[in-house]
């Protein structure tokens, strides 16, 4: 199932009953932006585990940080600051997708209330590096980020 537009951002997602052991819900999920898929190669992603670290409350993907200031900066400039693991909620500015992050790629999201930036960065070197950015609309975001919530609610897990 694709859930979004994958010439900007999207998630593409199957349940694979096949991989399924007792409780756990398993099959692929992966982010698509600008046309480019993440992660790179196929992980088995747990439904039921993995979607509601991502929808809570506390995650960047649904309740992105708004700091205008931050926003405005340059990409390299937003990666410095986010990328900081010394500041108490860094965590607070990336999803919580661990296949992705498994795989050596991190999805930092910023908003200024009005848009939304997604920086893509690979962390297979000491500095977090940018692949790849897009900047949306809060609306479009949004409308990904309900198309998500939905899949959940009505999958049966």
């Amino acid at each position: 199932m694709l859930l979004g537009n994958p010439y900007k951002f999207a998630f593409l997602i199957e349940r694979i009953p096949d991989w399924e052991k007792g409780i756990w819900k398993n099959g692929i999920m992966f982010v698509i932006i600008n046309d480019n898929i993440y992660p790179k190669d196929v992980h088995t992603t747990t439904f039921n585990s993995e979607i509601p670290e991502i929808l809570g409350s506390d995650s960047a993907f649904i309740n992105p940080i708004i700091d205008k200031e931050l926003y405005e900066k340059n990409d390299l400039q937003i990666i410095e600051f986010v990328d900081d693991k010394e500041k108490e909620n860094y965590y607070r500015y990336f999803i919580p997708f661990h296949e992705i992050n498994d795989s050596g790629y991190r999805f930092y999201i910023i908003s200024d209330s009005f848009n939304v930036k997604i920086l893509v960065c690979n962390l297979k070197s000491e500095k977090a590096e940018l692949v790849d950015r897009l900047e949306i609309s809060i609306q479009e975001y949004n409308e990904v980020k309900f198309k998500i919530i939905d899949f959940f609610r009505n999958a049966e897990f």
